[in-house]
Parts: structure tokens; C-alpha cells; sequence
């Protein structure tokens, strides 16, 4: 089989595989933190407003779809579908990695229809951390992007039979945050991250960062099957969930822009989330789920519900505005506290 040909079936692959291992069960941790309820709100639910900021940018709702697909036939239709949904929701939409773009330009289509189904609304382009300052640069300009994103996939690669072996990143990333014309987000891709990166990423020049912990779509699961040499699916056991990157991230709010994707499948997943310092939600798996598994309608219909739910959770809460959701009484188990106090993090902000 061709070499280019390898690489477009890598990523129907991924789509099939997301799909056979996906699991309406989360991982990311979100049972283990409670909200409470306010008995006593003064308010009613017409007033919840859910719109939020991204980027400097005003969106209707507190969650996006992250990246997902890109680079095949079948990623393409799907690109298409997460954009029409994006644009009736008024949210923002990324694509999944364009490094397949440079290698093989036919598969440009797969990508620029992200911009053609949303012409008005924010689309976010995506490369890896390997990618140089002007692939960047050429990755949003060919969609009209708004923003970048630059994943972070130590785990997949090694996993990956064909993966990277060397990962130095660093450089790349400060050269593109300071000399790209769009605002940059550095991304995990599932497995979350610890102070140490955050710290990292922030002295870098980084300004926005997507914890993107374990607990929804696993790369070492998906690469390790299609490994026939190795089963390396342990090492998701060397990731962060969502919820304890998001505890990794909490010296960091006033400082960073903080994102929070993986395992998210509830309303209460993304309410609480933001809670714990996201100011919006990612969502990959549960988007793709529903567009493979259901019609383009009945999705947009499972995410108008979902808003309507975080709606309905904010009144309980006695929160009118996303920021609100930030004063909510949180309660965290046994096992988190046991984890923060390790981690010499303190949660009683």
C-alpha cells in the first residue's frame, strides 16, 4: 500500500475505532466532585444567560467542539457536519490535526469545509506540536481560522506504530505563539495535564491552554489496536483524568486562560467544569458519537437539550451568568482531597 494511502486510512481508522471503543461512561472524574443546590436562589431561569467569552470572542453557549477529524472522505463529511451544527449553535468549531495537509494536499477539502458549512463563526485550525511557525500560519490561513491549536500527544505517538520517537516541542511552540497573527491554544489529547506543563507552557508565552485530561476518547487505546506488535494501552494509567488535571490547573486561573475537555458527557460534566476554572468546555467524542450513530438533526437536537440542562442546573445553583457558576458551593471526595494534598494544591479557592 502507498505511503499516502497509509496515511488517509490512519484516519479512518481513528473514526472507526473512536467509535467501536466509545463509551456512554466517563472516566474524566466528575463523580467525584459535588455542587450544591441553592434552596434560596431570588431568581428564575429565564434570566440564566449561558453565553460566554472565547477568545475574546462572544459565543451562545459554554461548550465547543473540539478537534476531532480531518484528512479522509469519511472525515470530511463529518468536518461538514460539525460545522453546520456549529454555526446553527453559535459555537466554535476546531478541526482535527492538518498535519496530514502538508503531506498530502489532496486531502485539503476535508478541512476547508469547516469554513465553507460556518463562514461567520469562530473555526479553530489544529497541527501538532512538531509543526514550525509557517506551517502554522499556512494551516490558518487555508481555513480562515480564528485561532490554532497546538496538541500535545506524547502517549498516542508512542502507542502509534508509526508514531514520533523524538518530541521537542518547546521551541516550536514559543516560535509560533509569538509570531502568529491568531491566538494559540496548546492542547493535550486525552491525557491530561500537571502543574509542571502549565507552568512550562505559560513561561513559553502560552496564554490559553485546553487540559484536556483522560476519561472520554483513549489514544492509547485506539493506537494500541491497531499496534499487532504491542499492547501499550497501559499507559493511559500515566494520565490525569480531567478532573485532577483541572485541580493541576487551579494555581493557574487567574494567570491562564483555562479550557477543559475529555470525558465530557453531561450537562452536569460541563457545569461542573467550569466550576473548577474552565471558562468553556470541549467536546470530541460525544459529538462524533452522535453524528455516526444518529442524523445531523437528532444531534443538534441531543445539544440544544444539553444546553437546556446546563440552563436548568445554573437556576439550581442560583447561577445567572457563567461567572456565577465560579461562586458555587464545590465538594470534593475523600480521594480528590488525598490527591491535591499529594499534589500540594489547595482547593479551598
Amino acid at each position: 500500500m502507498p505511503k499516502q494511502d497509509e496515511q488517509m486510512q490512519r484516519k479512518v481508522e481513528h473514526l472507526f475505532l473512536a467509535e467501536k471503543y466509545y463509551s456512554d461512561e466517563s472516566f474524566a472524574g466528575f463523580e467525584q466532585v459535588r455542587l450544591l443546590h441553592d434552596a434560596l436562589p431570588e431568581s428564575e431561569t429565564p434570566e440564566v444567560d449561558l453565553r460566554t467569552d472565547f477568545l475574546g470572542n462572544p459565543i451562545a453557549l459554554p461548550f465547543y467542539f473540539n478537534a476531532i477529524t480531518g484528512g479522509s472522505n469519511q472525515s470530511q463529511k463529518f468536518n461538514s457536519e460539525l460545522a453546520t451544527l456549529a454555526a446553527e449553535l453559535d459555537i466554535p468549531v476546531s478541526s482535527g490535526s492538518m498535519g496530514v495537509y502538508f503531506r498530502l494536499p489532496q486531502t485539503t477539502k476535508s478541512f476547508t469545509v469547516l469554513r465553507e458549512k460556518n463562514p461567520k463563526g469562530l473555526v479553530i485550525a489544529n497541527l501538532s506540536g512538531k509543526a514550525n511557525a509557517k506551517q502554522a500560519q499556512q494551516a490558518v490561513d487555508l481555513i480562515n481560522a480564528d485561532a490554532l491549536q497546538i496538541h500535545l500527544n506524547v502517549i498516542q505517538e508512542l502507542a502509534m506504530p508509526e508514531g514520533d520517537r523524538e518530541f521537542y516541542w518547546a521551541d516550536n511552540i514559543k516560535d509560533i505563539v509569538h509570531n502568529l497573527n491568531v491566538p494559540v491554544i496548546v492542547k493535550e489529547v486525552g491525557f491530561g495535564m500537571s502543574q509542571k506543563n502549565l507552568q512550562q507552557l505559560k513561561d513559553l508565552g502560552v496564554k490559553n491552554i485546553d487540559i484536556s485530561g483522560f476519561g472520554g476518547t483513549d489514544f492509547a487505546e485506539i493506537e494500541s489496536a491497531r499496534n499487532h506488535d504491542l499492547d501499550l494501552t497501559y499507559l493511559d494509567q500515566l494520565s490525569l483524568s480531567t478532573v485532577e488535571s483541572l485541580i493541576e490547573a487551579q494555581a493557574f486561573k487567574s494567570e491562564l486562560n483555562i479550557f477543559a475537555s475529555g470525558g465530557i458527557r453531561t450537562a452536569l460534566d460541563i457545569v461542573k467544569a467550569l466550576r473548577m476554572g474552565a471558562s468553556a468546555v470541549g467536546i470530541s467524542g460525544l459529538a462524533l458519537h452522535h453524528l455516526q450513530k444518529y442524523s445531523l438533526e437528532e444531534t443538534k437536537i441531543f445539544f440544544e437539550t444539553t444546553a437546556l440542562q446546563v440552563k436548568i442546573i445554573m437556576a439550581a445553583i442560583g447561577a445567572k451568568t457563567i461567572q456565577d457558576i465560579k461562586k458555587a458551593p464545590i465538594v470534593y471526595d475523600t480521594d480528590l482531597i488525598n490527591y491535591a494534598k499529594q499534589r500540594k494544591i489547595d482547593l479551598t479557592s
